[in-house]
């Protein structure tokens, strides 16, 4: 349980983990049922790999503040499998990772 809360509060200085390369292996639209409405978010998945160490896998998801559905959907198209993207992972456990913020701000 100790992990798991580590894990969950070092994700918000994740801006300042070390960062690797990274490759898109899928990414889709999921449907979030939130007080009776349908929201979007995009799930994006990837892999990545530190010097001779790896693959590591993970999954970032994308939930826009403003005009959801349509920027998900906007930004489904501006992610493609097999496409670069920069990976911020914890340096003493990389199977804790995330897509790096500037990803997001992309779309």
């Amino acid at each position: 349980m100790f992990s798991e809360l580590y894990d969950a509060v070092s994700y918000l200085w994740s801006w300042r983990w070390p960062e690797a390369m990274g490759e898109v292996t899928a990414v889709d639209v999921e449907r979030i049922k939130s007080g009776g409405n349908i929201q979007l978010r995009l799930a994006v998945a990837y892999k990545f790999s530190i010097n001779d160490d790896g693959p590591y896998t993970g999954e970032s998801f994308w939930n826009p503040a403003f005009y959801v559905n349509r920027r998900v959907l906007a930004g489904k198209r501006k992610i493609r499998h097999g496409q670069k993207v920069t990976i911020r992972y914890r340096q003493d456990d990389p199977s804790v990772n995330r897509l790096d913020g500037r990803v997001w701000q992309e779309l």
